[in-house]
């Protein structure tokens, strides 16, 4: 039968509607309204404006869907309305009417449209975290996974969700991001078992893992994007009661709502509006979403009109809206509820069990006869007092259930219910308690959503709470609870927080307290791997507030749960910037800890609450090596030579005439002092302290070799060492510690943290002789690595070192590389970094000022970036900084758009900035510009003091050349052929850059050689290497410049590239043709070669010598 010809109970039963001649008929007395039950229509009421809004949004993103996902086929909406205004039922009556609606982008419509629902709880500290998000990812599982109770979603597109989410880097079956979704949410298994091989391929292992909040965000914007891509239609995501959402969740919601790489996707938002202020997180929330943002809509949901509500009663008692007593009840009704729809309905069965509004069996009709004042007084002005008068009348039996099903913010299953209800004497059987729970749904008190039960609104469970409160034996039923969800909770998580949370609200003397501590901390931990720092904190003071007021801290038995519990709480201050509240904790270890080596963690979170509080990392090294002299580290903090020499000699013999790498091949154990190591080593480096880090380094190596074990931390101190013999130009030294950390880093691969740590120190001290093009995989990982485990300045700083490499290596430009560095830009502004998104945003304009053509290519300003704008907004060590990092790019585009006159202004720039930098591929990318135009400027009379700074850039290069670096070598010989340009210095330069695959470098030189070979009038020469510059340029991805070239020479137009050339690839792409144009998937930054250089030398010798005018 059609729904409009239907009508609904309160408690949920639906019956046809028939006219009086039915009941007339009727024989037996079981009809609810003979029981003098009213039922409510079924029908939506007042709210066609919203859904037409609804499904307009709806319609614009299919609209936007042509076979691949535009950047706005995707929405998000903020529905906000008072408590029981019916936000929850108007978004059930959107999804039905889109469910039924023909205008999908799928054949099959009644299975087209995924929907997810979930539902945050006023007992936020019960919940666990991502509550509701939980309550979503459980849906979307069992709609996409082959289970009896999943929906009846078309096969196909189930296929193509499942193949999507294996396609995916991150959360692929076997990925790092399977397991941590796994570990997160449980409730995905299902799914993610589905995507798993039939032979069981991919499946994660059973070992721990422990989840940063930035890897559970990352890998469930990636699961998300995932499923929506493989969806013919936008999946619609509800989140209901968002007042009441946890930290955890805005954090998440922050990511999601925000993110340029979801699409297909209807977020919809409830709140209730007089509950959130302008200081709310979610206030702050939609704020940060709604900036500029033209795909986010914000919908307030008012009560219904009194024409509405008119219309809902007159249908509720089955008479004509014009009736007079239906206008007079109607009005009554209104006047007290004020049009919300919930409290309608709780008036009028208040109304029902006073007996004022009753159903006549003689007439066979609703029927009220008393006046409308004495209907206004007998209706409750507050809902939850008319749902707890309601309450009261209800069976002794069931108004226990509702009493233990207030206490607990999750649906409840039967065997539960039956675990609860069974106490004080009582046993219940299942079918008992299914009775029950039936008995209360019928009164509308409780719904199902298969398999649990859930109240059917949030003001009966507060009056349901407010009934429980009220009985004398409330304590002791708080503890029944908690212990039968204890006795459950092994396999539910959920069941622990709750159960925490019932005992830490009750008295001490009715808890065991030591017991309740470990609960604390063990719940803690759960919080902490599900990245709920918020959470983790609040739990671990409740458990040191129970402890202090047990009196037994540090004492007896205690003291083991104490420390343990003193020392997560110091971390969980300190990872949550209460640096004050960390002392506090430090100090009360350091006082109250019986060993120097249960000290250790405090003593490292001192130097860390230090450092990143004031960054003064001199203040930090000098507390470091007072603290390590305790643990027989004796460090002066200014050595003096002798002592150098005696340390070193030391340091010489502990390692009798082996490599370093022989630290290798020690087992690995956990050793804290080492931490504590790890942390000075980078005060001292930071601060400048070279001689005190080298001292403690040949310490810890000499510690290390004399204990036979090694921790994890071991390689990223090595790795620091490395970077300062990089520091000091020891090339020999760098390399040897670099190479050691690399292999050590091999053996940590669990330990995330220091293996990454490690990656980015052999990364940057590898630059130094390995190709850049080797490097940008290693530093694009550590990027990634980093930013899942919320390291945000690491993550950063590994991208920066991936741009730099990028740059350095000439690989190829493109809308790819582009695209990394919008994402990383959207990260940045995401997380209010502004100096790096500064940086990033700079980096992009330099890649499109060569790819594209404009008025002034050797000016950043365009889509990307705006220098002038950008420097004019910053000052002191910003202005310093950005104004070098510009100035560096800048130069570059100078010298290869060969515009003079920038070149000299940014020279002046320039030659005021020392010539070092520890990160050594940005000081290769500035120093070989600043010579080269240098070089390239000084022949001009104004401009003669500037051959000095080309010389320190020459020597600089000279030197790592000497040493071995492939990356100096090709600098170096292009120097020396600007310095002193002759056709030898060319020829050789042109070599270096074909055989280390420089696109970049050999299409400059090739141009300049071009140049100096038209000053000979060798015509000829000069035009096959204009040409050969002409399609390096293109390999490169500057189009621009090429474009240029084409410009100022005709016959490039018309040439065509000669096969024996020598060809430094681009990298993840095909070999490009002689109409080569920027590859539509190249991005790797791996050259290819296009032939063997052995094969063919003789071939390019020939070229070299004709370009030079001499012959074979």
């Amino acid at each position: 039968m059609a729904d409009e010809f239907r009508i609904e109970g309160c408690h949920g039963t639906i019956a046809e509607q028939k006219d009086e001649a039915f009941y007339d008929d009727r024989s037996d007395a079981s009809d609810d309204e003979e029981k003098g039950k009213i039922k409510f229509p079924k029908r939506l009421y007042g709210r066609e404006k919203e859904l037409d809004s609804l499904e307009r949004l709806y319609g614009g993103m299919l609209t936007a869907f042509d076979g691949n996902y535009r950047d706005d086929n995707s929405q998000v909406v903020f529905l906000s309305g008072y408590s029981g205004v019916g936000k929850s039922t108007l978004i059930k009556e959107f999804v039905k009417q889109l469910r039924s609606s023909k205008n999908l982008n799928t054949e099959n419509n009644s299975s087209s449209i995924i929907y997810g629902a979930g539902k945050y709880s006023e007992q936020n500290s019960a919940s666990s975290p991502f509550f509701a998000i939980i309550e979503v990812l459980e849906t979307l599982a069992n709609e996409l996974c082959e289970t009896k109770d999943s929906s009846d979603i078309a096969n196909e597109q189930r296929q193509k969700v499942w193949e999507s989410i294996r396609q995916s880097e991150l959360i692929g079956p076997g990925k790092e991001g399977d397991a941590i979704l796994r570990a997160t949410f449980p409730v995905l298994t299902p799914l993610l078992d589905s995507c798993m091989d039939t032979n069981g391929k991919g499946a994660t292992g059973d070992s721990a893992v422990h989840s940063t909040m930035s890897a559970i965000k990352e890998c469930t914007l990636q699961l998300f994007c995932a499923i929506c891509r493989a969806l013919d239609n936008p999946m619609i995501i509800f989140l209901d009661d968002l007042q009441w959402a946890d930290e955890a969740s805005f954090d998440m919601l922050n990511v999601l709502l925000t993110s340029s790489e979801l699409q297909n996707l209807m977020f919809i938002c409830a709140y209730r509006s007089n509950e959130v202020d302008v200081e709310h997180s979610f206030s702050k929330l939609m704020d940060n979403v709604s900036k500029g943002d033209e795909s986010v809509e914000k919908m307030e949901l008012f009560s219904l009109s009194p024409t509405s509500i008119t219309a809902f009663i007159a249908d509720s008692v089955k008479k004509e809206e014009d009736d007079a007593e239906v206008q007079e009840l109607s009005s009554a009704v209104y006047q007290t509820t004020m049009g919300n729809i919930f409290f309608t309905k709780q008036a009028l069965e208040e109304l029902v069990r006073k007996n004022i509004l009753f159903y006549d069996m003689m007439c066979f009709e609703w029927r009220w006869v008393v006046t409308k004042v004495e209907l206004a007084n007998n209706m409750s002005a507050d809902v939850v007092e008319s749902v707890l008068g309601k309450i009261r009348d209800l069976p002794e039996e069931i108004q226990e259930l509702l009493s233990l099903m207030a206490y607990i913010p999750n649906a409840l299953d039967v065997p539960t219910l039956k675990a609860l209800m069974c106490h004080n004497g009582a046993t219940y059987e299942e079918s008992q308690v299914k009775d029950l729970l039936q008995q209360s749904s019928d009164e509308g008190m409780l719904l199902l959503v298969s398999p649990n039960w859930i109240f059917a609104h949030d003001r009966i469970r507060q009056a349901s709470l407010k009934f429980a409160s009220e009985k004398s034996d409330s304590e002791e039923t708080l503890l029944h609870i908690s212990s039968v969800l204890l006795a459950e909770g092994s396999d539910r998580e959920w069941c622990q927080y709750v159960a925490v949370d019932i005992l830490n609200s009750l008295p001490v003397e009715k808890t065991d307290c030591y017991e309740l501590v470990k609960l604390n901390v063990k719940v803690s931990h759960l919080a902490k791997n599900s990245g709920a720092l918020g959470k983790e904190n609040a739990l671990l003071r409740k458990g040191l507030e129970s402890l202090k007021s047990s009196g037994r801290t540090w004492t007896g038995n205690s003291y083991e749960i104490t420390l343990k519990l003193y020392d997560a709480l110091l971390v969980s201050e300190y990872s949550s910037g209460a640096y004050d509240a960390a002392r506090a904790a430090i100090d009360e270890v350091i006082k109250n800890a019986k060993t120097p080596d249960e000290k250790l963690i405090a003593y490292s979170h001192r130097i860390l609450c230090l450092t990143s509080e004031t960054s003064d990392f001199g203040k930090g090294a000098e507390i470091g090596l007072e603290i390590l002299s305790k643990y027989g580290f004796d460090i002066p903090l200014s050595p003096t030579k002798a002592v150098m020499a005696k340390e070193e000699m030391k340091y010489k013999l502990a390692l009798r005439n082996r490599s370093i790498s022989c630290l290798t091949t020690l087992p690995i154990k956990d050793d804290p002092l080492l931490d504590l190591c790890q942390q000075l080593n980078l005060c001292a480096l930071y601060s400048g302290k070279l001689d005190v880090m080298k001292l403690m380094n040949w310490k810890i190596i000499q510690y290390v070799l004399k204990k036979g074990s090694m921790s994890s931390n071991l390689a990223p101190i090595l790795g620091a060492f490395a970077l300062l013999h990089v520091k000091q130009n020891d090339v020999k030294k760098a390399n040897e510690f670099a190479s050691a950390t690399q292999a050590l880093s091999l053996q940590i691969r669990d330990d995330k943290q220091n293996h990454a740590q490690a990656v980015m120190c052999v990364s940057l001290a590898m630059c130094l002789l390995q190709p850049f093009s080797s490097l940008t995989s290693p530093f694009l990982q550590s990027y990634k690595d980093f930013k899942l485990m919320g390291e945000v300045e690491m993550s950063l700083n590994g991208l920066n070192g991936y741009v730099q490499c990028f740059f350095g290596a000439g690989c190829e430009l493109g809308p790819i590389f582009e695209s990394k560095l919008l994402v990383v830009e959207e990260y940045c502004r995401n997380l209010g970094r502004q100096s790096s998104l500064i940086l990033f945003s700079m980096f992009r304009q330099f890649a499109l000022n060569l790819r594209k053509p404009s008025d002034n290519p050797s000016k950043l300003i365009g889509e990307a970036f705006n220098e002038e704008q950008v420097l004019s907004e910053l000052e002191g060590s910003a202005h310093f900084q950005t104004l070098r990092d510009s100035s560096s790019l800048r130069v570059q585009l100078a010298f290869v758009f060969w515009n003079e006159e920038d070149m000299i202004d940014l020279l002046k720039i320039l030659e005021t900035y020392p010539l070092q930098d520890q990160f050594v591929a940005r000081l290769h990318n500035r120093l070989a510009f600043t010579g080269l135009a240098a070089f390239a400027m000084c022949h001009r009379k104004d401009c003669a003091s500037y051959k000095a700074l080309g010389e320190k850039c020459l020597g600089h290069f000279k030197f790592l050349s000497k040493s071995g670096s492939v990356n100096a070598r090709p600098v170096y010989l292009f120097l020396k052929s600007m310095k002193s340009p002759s056709r030898d210095a060319f020829r050789e330069a042109i070599e270096s850059c074909a055989e280390g695959k420089f696109v970049n470098l050999e299409a400059m030189i090739n141009e300049r050689y071009a140049a100096f070979l038209r000053k000979e009038n060798d015509e000829a020469a000069s035009n096959e290497c204009l040409t050969d510059a002409y399609f390096l340029y293109q390999e490169w991805g500057a189009h621009a410049k090429a474009l240029q070239l084409s410009k100022d020479h005709d016959f490039l137009k018309k040439s065509k590239r000669r096969k024996a050339r020598s060809s430094a690839h681009t990298v993840g792409s095909n070999h490009v043709t002689a109409s080569s144009t920027v590859s539509a998937t190249s991005d790797e930054a791996t050259p290819k070669k296009a032939f063997s250089f052995n094969s063919t030398s003789k071939q390019r010798k020939v070229i070299l010598m004709k370009n030079s005018g001499k012959k074979k």
